[in-house]
């Protein structure tokens, strides 16, 4: 769980990543409540598989919430004053996706289950499906919406991705996904790591080297910065 000050929109955010843990939801509404009366005053939900969610039943957490014991969740943090931010990973951190059989053929690098390819349209196609889910769990309360986009190491690697320049494809994948929230007045956003590094994960160690592709990301979106040096 982090902390994270969003000043850009007045919001002290907790993160809540269920990534590598299925919290019970009493520990999960004691979290809110603490959080709540430290002065927070929003949630960046990373809930990831835990969540049965119906677009990809094959990928759900065996001790995942149902919608209906996350939306009780969703309701006590709603009372506590904490806006809801949701987090879809659109890019690496798929994991909990490509792991499964039936999307093996969706990774950019076969032997890496973290990273989509961005290239196939049924694998946006299946990213605007999730999200059109999580938009109807979540509720209309939503005015941000993060897309993940952190730490796609083998991003842009495989045959048909590689022979694009990077930047361009990172923005109109991001670009696909998004309609439906730019449509709905909803800000998307994404961590900054891969952005400032022109979308090449290579370009980690080289200063500025690629600050000038950082231009072509819509200014609709939001830059969430991780700092990775911080101790």
């Amino acid at each position: 769980m982090t902390g994270i000050p969003l000043a850009i929109a007045g919001l002290l955010v907790l993160h809540l990543d269920f990534n590598t843990v299925q919290m019970k939801k009493d520990a999960v509404v004691d979290c809110l409540r603490v959080a709540s009366a430290a002065g927070y005053n929003a949630v960046l939900w990373e809930v990831e598989n835990k969540v049965r969610w119906e677009t990809c039943p094959d990928c759900v957490h065996p001790e995942a919430f149902t919608k209906a014991e996350f939306r009780e969740i969703l309701a006590e943090a709603d009372r506590l004053g904490l806006e809801p931010i949701p987090l879809l990973q659109t890019i690496g951190h798929a994991e909990y996706v490509l792991y499964s059989p039936k999307y093996v053929a969706w990774r950019e690098n076969a032997d890496n289950p973290a990273c989509y390819c961005t290239s196939r349209p049924d694998v946006r196609a299946f990213l605007r499906r999730l999200l059109h889910e999580y938009l109807e769990l979540f509720g209309p309360k939503v005015r941000h919406f993060h897309l993940g986009g952190d730490e796609a190491l083998v991003f842009g690697t495989c045959p048909k991705c590689r022979a694009r320049n990077k930047m361009d494809l990172y923005v109109e994948h991001l670009g696909a996904v998004a309609e439906e929230l730019v449509k709905r007045g909803i800000r998307p956003g994404v961590w900054a790591d891969m952005v400032l590094m022109g979308g090449n994960w290579q370009n980690r160690n080289k200063g500025d080297a690629a600050l000038s592709e950082t231009a072509k990301l819509p200014r609709t979106f939001t830059l969430w910065n991780w700092d990775y040096g911080y101790g």
